[in-house]
């Protein structure tokens, strides 16, 4: 799996981006031993203070700026997600390459399914280069996804909610040491968001 592997370094050529993945699984010849043109590989995640990102398929919370932040950012982009992520949002998102990691679901119009992780890495890099789009691959969950790219993600968007609450689905514990913060800014619980929450952008350093 792709959380056996290691973020060993990027390097740029005539502007172009490229990160480095080493497997730790010798003489393994997988799509992370390559070298990609991905810029960003990015995790768009929501986190209670104890981690918590769901509850039976469903998000533990309802905060309406944080999901105009969320439709807002993965605009004309690619997201990756998994089955019970698709399956909780419930339709192909307009304006985006909805791509899902699943080993039995049947694709379907505005779905594109993929059996893998390294898979849904391939094809929305290569709909980046075919649309000629800014080079980024969003990660929307959930649990697995997000553990599964835990060492290979350059850039995280965390909309961190304060509260501590019970839920079924996790994000991992995150050491931000290596991490720079580029980005924060606070929203106020009120009638539509019922918590407080900030969204935090971190790259990797």
């Amino acid at each position: 799996s792709l959380a056996s592997c290691t973020l060993v370094g990027f390097y740029s050529d005539f502007g172009n981006r490229y990160f480095n993945v080493r497997c730790r699984r010798q003489r393994q010849m997988c799509v992370r031993d390559w070298q990609y043109r991905l810029m960003i590989l990015s995790h768009l995640v929501a986190l209670s203070n104890n981690v918590v990102i769901g509850v039976n398929n469903e998000l533990p919370w309802k905060l309406k700026k944080d999901l105009q932040h969320f439709s807002a950012y993965t605009q004309n982009k690619a997201i990756v997600m998994g089955r019970k992520t698709d399956e909780s949002i419930g339709r192909p998102l307009p304006n985006r390459k909805n791509i899902v990691i699943s080993s039995w679901l049947e694709p379907q119009e505005g779905l594109e399914v993929v059996s893998n992780l390294n898979q849904a890495i391939e094809v929305a890099s290569q709909w980046n280069k075919d649309n000629s789009t800014e080079e980024e691959i969003v990660l929307i969950g959930g649990g697995y996804v997000f553990k599964e790219s835990k060492n290979i993600v350059n850039k995280l968007v965390l909309t961190r909610v304060e509260c501590e609450i019970d839920g079924d689905v996790y994000y991992q514990e995150i050491d931000l040491s290596h991490w720079k913060e580029i980005s924060k800014k606070s929203y106020k619980r009120d009638s539509e968001n019922e918590y407080d929450f900030k969204i935090e952008t971190f790259v990797k350093t």
